[in-house]
């Protein structure tokens, strides 16, 4: 923890720096708040690399205000199902839902139209999952879990449109890898 804040500070100093090199003063190009809308093909941490379905689909809202046009902070909130079926039957199949919401920060490179960002995240993770053996074995409710994890993404904004990949840390193998394509609403230029 005292990682992620120590690098979001570092983060937030450099984007300090970057935005006092420029020469407008109080000014900013960009508006302040906006919201991501990401939609995204999701692979669990772990899958067994077997013929058959190794992945799986998530959905993204993440509102956002730019502290300065360098570094915007944000919630995420996310919603990503995994799949892990087995077509040949030599191991188990099994199925995740993770839906998670973290605190985020994202640094852009540039202020053009065309911006690269790095970004992290940390926050609360609610995890379930399910098995071939579960299933057959019981019907009883499936055990949900919910766990302190963080994420590391790279990506790029072209005007409104947003596309990245993410790494999201949850113990337990229970991270996964996520790949998004979406828009912002507001946020652009003033």
């Amino acid at each position: 923890m005292k990682k992620i804040i120590f690098l979001l500070l570092f983060i937030s100093s450099f984007g300090f720096s970057f935005s006092q090199q420029k020469k407008e003063t109080n000014t900013s190009i960009f508006k302040k708040f906006k919201t991501d809308v990401s939609f995204g093909y999701a692979i669990q941490q772990g899958a067994a690399q077997t013929s058959g379905v190794k992945g799986g689909a998530l959905f993204v809202i993440e509102p956002k205000y730019a502290v300065i046009d360098a570094l915007a902070i944000g919630l995420r909130m996310e919603a990503a199902v995994t799949a892990n079926i087995n077509e040949t039957g030599n191991s188990s199949s099994s199925a995740r839902a993770n839906l998670s919401y973290l605190l985020t920060g994202d640094y852009y490179f540039t202020n053009k139209k065309f911006r690269p960002f790095g970004g992290v995240g940390s926050g609360m993770f609610t995890t379930a999952s399910v098995n071939d053996k579960t299933i057959i074995n019981s019907m009883k409710d499936i055990p949900q879990i919910t766990k302190f994890g963080f994420m590391a993404r790279t990506g790029f904004e072209y005007g409104h449109l947003r596309m990245g990949v993410e790494y999201n840390f949850v113990p337990d193998k229970a991270g996964y890898l996520g790949i998004k394509l979406g828009v912002c609403i507001g946020g652009g230029r003033k």
